[in-house]
């Protein structure tokens, strides 16, 4: 695997972002979480995830809960001030080369990170911006409690492989596994949705605990089941990780973009 380096001006200019106030997380989503888990007959069931992308909002936005059979839900929409979708594709491919890329995104929970294949998300890879991740494999150290730390791993898909039609939005849509011995055991599926909105782009995610991608790129519930009251904790770190990371990578984004002359080289 070959290493990206950054030099000691990246550092420099870096460093402003990782140091600074975190962004806060908008006090009615946070009041929302704090009530505790939502009625599971509002969530969205993984089986319906074409949803998110189609015009509107889901009666869930922000929210948490056990499914009951062994799976978990967690909902986030974030709007990101002066955002654009091709700053989003730019993220998704600059962030992983480099620890402090990573770290700055979420201070607080965010440690490090690698890429499977680190050259393919550079310019000169050939491969257009917008679809450069698809089928990558990000390797972020990450706690999802804020409390503990652990290197997972994050497999993006083609949401068209999927049979996600994107229209006009950005897809992203992802396995993550922790590797335990030889084998990657499934904890959580994920699919972000961004459209532009006025003044900027509104980030909507959906994660669900216990459900995994097979081979024949079908969301399945995962075969070893864990109690109900740990699924829904699961899901409501989920939920307050993805509060805390996307609000403040909203408020960072357009400054860093700008600063990097959106490439990556």
């Amino acid at each position: 695997m070959d290493a990206i380096i950054l030099n000691e001006g990246d550092y420099s200019m870096l460093s402003k972002y990782y140091n600074k106030d975190m962004a806060r997380i908008p006090q009615e989503d946070l009041d929302t979480v704090n009530q505790g888990h939502i009625d599971k007959q509002k969530a969205l069931p993984f089986t319906k995830v074409q949803q998110v992308i189609e015009a509107g909002y889901l009666e869930v936005e922000n929210g948490f809960c056990s499914m009951g059979d062994g799976t978990g839900f967690a909902a986030t929409k974030v709007f990101m001030k002066d955002v654009t979708l091709d700053m989003l594709d730019w993220w998704f491919n600059w962030h992983p080369l480099h620890d402090l890329r990573y770290a700055i995104w979420c201070p607080v929970g965010h440690n490090g990170i690698s890429a499977k294949e680190p050259n393919a998300h550079l310019d000169n890879s050939g491969i257009e911006l917008k679809i450069r991740n698809y089928n990558k494999t990000h390797y972020p150290d990450e706690g999802f409690n804020l409390e503990g730390h652990e290197v997972v791993g994050i497999h993006f898909k083609d949401p068209k492989d999927m049979g996600l039609d994107i229209k006009d939005t950005r897809v992203y849509v992802a396995n993550v596994t922790r590797k335990i011995g030889f084998y990657k055991l499934p904890i959580t599926t994920f699919i972000h949705v961004a459209r532009v909105v006025e003044g900027g782009v509104e980030f909507r995610s959906r994660y669900y605990p216990r459900v995994y991608i097979n081979k024949k790129r079908e969301f399945k519930k995962c075969k070893l089941r864990l109690p109900n009251s740990l699924v829904e904790s699961l899901a409501r770190n989920n939920c307050l990780h993805s509060l805390i990371e996307y609000n403040n990578l909203g408020e960072i984004l357009p400054h860093v973009y700008k600063e990097e002359a959106g490439k990556i080289i």
